[in-house]
């Protein structure tokens, strides 16, 4: 699929962004997964050389394979078009989504390593937990997001971003 896809990308001036398949496991319901370890990424990213073959840094996903997120974000750098902005507690077989300010990553580490990679795509908030009231969501409830988003902005503030 991409054999025919990075071309047509490369021609328009689109961005490809893969998304890791979360949870990140080789086998989820008895079904292959192909993107569940930064390995994969640099597989799929040699197999497709193209500046327009990327990821989509989702880093909930990626603390999940218990990778370093500043690390992994250094280990990505030019290569990263899109951001998911989430974190979580525990590995990928039993976690946890948390507040940006209450998972396993030191987010405001992660916003210098984007700064520091000269990062300037698209950066969204993903799934938060919900707060009372509020309903189940599915990740995506709105006073969550609205806390993400503030803190998503007091983190760019405080590196200058």
């Amino acid at each position: 699929m991409l054999r025919q896809l990075v071309p047509v990308a490369e021609y328009s001036g689109v961005k490809l962004a893969a998304h890791p398949d979360d949870p990140p496991l080789a086998q989820l319901k008895g079904a292959h997964q192909i993107l569940y370890s930064p390995e994969c990424f640099d597989r799929l990213l040699q197999l497709f050389p193209s500046p327009v073959n990327g990821i989509c840094m989702c880093q909930g996903t990626f603390a999940e394979m218990g990778t370093d997120i500043p690390a992994t974000i250094r280990r990505f750098a030019g290569r990263i078009h899109y951001v998911h902005f989430r974190d979580i507690r525990g590995r990928a077989d039993n976690f946890t989504e948390t507040f940006h300010d209450n998972g396993i990553t030191d987010m405001a580490e992660a916003m210098r390593v984007y700064q520091e990679i000269g990062f300037s795509g698209p950066m969204r908030p993903d799934h938060v937990p919900a707060l009372d009231g509020e309903g189940e969501g599915n990740g995506y409830t709105m006073l969550g997001r609205l806390f993400a988003v503030g803190y998503m902005r007091g983190l760019m503030d405080a590196i200058g971003v």
